[in-house]
């Protein structure tokens, strides 16, 4: 049985984004990758044409072997929950998605003959926690932007069935837009600060910066999925006189203090959902997915309560993972199987010796071939340099983890500066990330030892007072650190590179951001890590087993 998820179908509402495909064959998770990262167009839209080319190729089928298509949406889904609008509008909007998604999956499945599937855009999101995450039971939350007719939703996981308990909706009587959204509501403020399109991050970054004053009880307060007060609107209303003029204005206390105070509502709410959620179902074990379960700090916040035990956070939970969950549940559907193997994110392109090599020739570049990488690479890093780690199959998701990955050494004071000025050319107050062997963690960091693992880099930490100093370029300003763990079962080039640094600086500690320059997707083939390695201020490029160093005149 061959499954083909997608989240994008050609004639789609033009609000979505991150175009991807997934691929199981025979209740295996054989690939999966967003679009982004063939045609580099950052969140790309519409139909995932070249993701589809790849997820075929990697299980070494062709689109009339495809069984069942998938689809990440489910267009009937406002008549199903009798969500109609009263306005002409509304209904002429909805009629019109409504019958050009059809069109669109028609043509699609002409050329395979495949039945089709419609997903409920927030089960999909549940299924790629729940069927990932490796519990038999769980409290499965999905929060973000809006679905369909929702912008939250909790399942109960149990003996490989998801099961709707709750939702938030994103509109009520005649409103057409979702002010009633959590994920909305921090992108309302991310705007409002002028920070960028899609960078929530960004906020959540600030908000380190900031003190918490100011009211966000009209704004964003979530008691339960059943007591709430979200209106996105409220955020200009009450202050507007704050509102930063462009992205090039000062960003004053004000403006930090507001991304602070809309963090605390927001990791609050949260806690409260998952509380509302361990009442409903009596499970301490939580799965999470859906745009805001990106913020590391909500993740922790979660984890530290007392009814929490284990939490898993699908590394792709952004809109990217939506073909994952469309496929995931259209294998239990078909009964091929409820769950997956997912210790890892590598489920993308991977590209041989062979092929690095003949870039490496085309580009011009020099380079030599080494048969230590990890320990070669490591020489780099406790120089001080700067280098670029092309390795095996590429990530899942916004993060870099270890295969498309730029790393350096988090002991040089102002490291962080210097890859945020010369490579990734972003605000210098952004914070980086550590990658560390898991075993190690607890060594440098508080309160890890309640899961012992943060594999994707969605919980957040804090580095321990006598470590602070000695690794800088991973210390946020608050004293927090957002880490990957590693075991060498995940990656195990990586963790040899991270033990082989820590035989040279004592600490087996790598700063990790993705590899790419400012607005562009993570680099996936060999060619675009040339390109942005020899158009940025990179020292090294370890690419496959080979090595690339830039000379300056004073080398």
């Amino acid at each position: 049985m061959n499954i083909l998820g997608i989240n994008q179908v050609a004639g789609i509402l033009t609000g979505q984004h991150d175009a991807a495909a997934a691929l199981i064959k025979d209740g295996t998770l054989i690939a999966t990758a967003e679009e982004e990262r063939f045609n580099r167009i950052r969140h790309a839209k519409g139909f995932p044409h070249q993701a589809i080319a790849y997820c075929l190729k990697e299980a070494g089928i062709e689109a009339k072997d495809i069984d069942v298509i998938a689809i990440g949406y489910n267009p009937w889904a406002i008549v199903k929950r009798g969500f109609f609008f009263l306005d002409p509008w509304s209904m002429f909007a909805y009629a019109t998605t409504f019958f050009i998604y059809r069109w669109g999956v028609r043509n699609l499945v002409k050329t395979s003959g495949a039945r089709v599937m419609y997903v409920d855009h927030h089960l999909a999101h549940a299924a790629t926690a729940y069927r990932c995450a490796g519990f038999p039971e769980a409290n499965v939350l999905t929060v973000d932007g809006a679905g369909e007719t929702e912008t939250a939703a909790l399942y109960k996981g149990e003996k490989g069935i998801l099961t709707r308990l709750a939702h938030i909706p994103f509109a009520r009587r005649l409103d057409r837009r979702p002010w009633r959204s959590i994920g909305k509501a921090y992108t309302q403020m991310t705007n409002f600060l002028k920070l960028g399109s899609h960078a929530e991050g960004k906020t959540m970054g600030l908000a380190s910066y900031g003190t918490p004053r100011f009211d966000m009880s009209q704004i964003l307060d979530v008691r339960s999925f059943s007591s709430w007060t979200i209106d996105r609107r409220n955020i200009a209303k009450l202050y507007s006189v704050y509102e930063r003029k462009d992205e090039k204005a000062p960003l004053t206390q004000d403006h930090k203090d507001l991304a602070a105070s809309l963090q605390l509502a927001l990791e609050q709410a949260f806690v409260n959902l998952g509380h509302d959620a361990y009442l409903r179902t009596g499970f301490k074990s939580f799965a999470l997915a859906g745009g805001v379960a990106l913020n590391c700090n909500a993740n922790s916040r979660l984890l530290e309560q007392e009814f929490c035990d284990r939490i898993f956070i699908q590394p792709a939970s952004n809109d990217g993972g939506i073909a994952l969950g469309a496929a995931l549940e259209a294998m239990h559907r078909v009964g091929d199987g409820d769950f997956v193997e997912f210790i890892h994110a590598y489920w993308g392109p991977s590209f041989t010796n062979e092929h690095i090599e003949k870039a490496l020739k085309e580009a011009k570049a020099t380079y030599r071939r080494s048969d230590a990488i990890a320990s070669d690479t490591a020489e780099y890093i406790a120089k001080g340099k700067i280098v670029g780690w092309f390795q095996g199959r590429m990530e899942l998701g916004p993060r870099a983890l270890g295969n498309r990955s730029i790393i350096a050494n988090p002991q040089v004071p102002g490291m962080n500066d210097k890859i945020n000025e010369e490579v990734k050319h972003r605000e210098v107050w952004r914070p980086f990330a550590p990658s560390v062997p898991e075993e190690d963690a607890p060594t440098y960091f508080e309160g890890i030892e309640k899961m012992n693992e943060s594999p994707f880099m969605l919980q957040t930490y804090y580095v321990k007072s006598e470590y602070r100093t000695v690794l800088p370029a991973i210390t946020h300003v608050d004293g927090s650190s957002r880490i990957q763990t590693v075991r060498p079962e995940q990656n195990k080039r990586y963790y040899d590179l991270m033990k082989e640094v820590g035989k040279r600086t004592g600490h087996p500690v790598v700063v990790n951001t993705s590899f790419n320059d400012k607005g562009e997707p993570i680099v996936c083939t060999p060619q675009d890590a040339l390109r942005c390695f020899f158009s940025t201020g990179f020292d090294v490029l370890a690419i496959g087993d080979f090595l690339v160093e830039k000379h300056t005149a004073h080398d």
